[in-house]
């Protein structure tokens, strides 16, 4: 029942489906535990960091995204 850009199920307490469909709405959600994560363990490999938030079943599956996602981010900030 994952949903939205950040795959958040309303079965985990996220939101309704129609809050975690809302781009804005999932952001804010996920950096809401992001950051204290991220204060908490500054030591973190991001993608790490990622799953400490998402608790994925497939905890090692961010890394295979890593090098695009820091291109996106790169090509975004300029």
């Amino acid at each position: 029942d994952s949903l939205g850009l950040f795959q958040q199920r309303p079965s985990a307490g996220w939101g309704s489906r129609e809050q975690i469909s809302d781009p804005e709405y999932a952001a804010k959600k996920f950096f809401e535990k992001a950051i204290p994560n991220d204060k908490k363990h500054p030591d973190y490999a991001k993608t790490r960091l990622a799953q400490s938030v998402q608790i994925s079943a497939f905890p090692d599956a961010y890394a295979k995204w890593d090098k695009e996602a820091e291109k996106i981010v790169a090509d975004f900030l300029g």
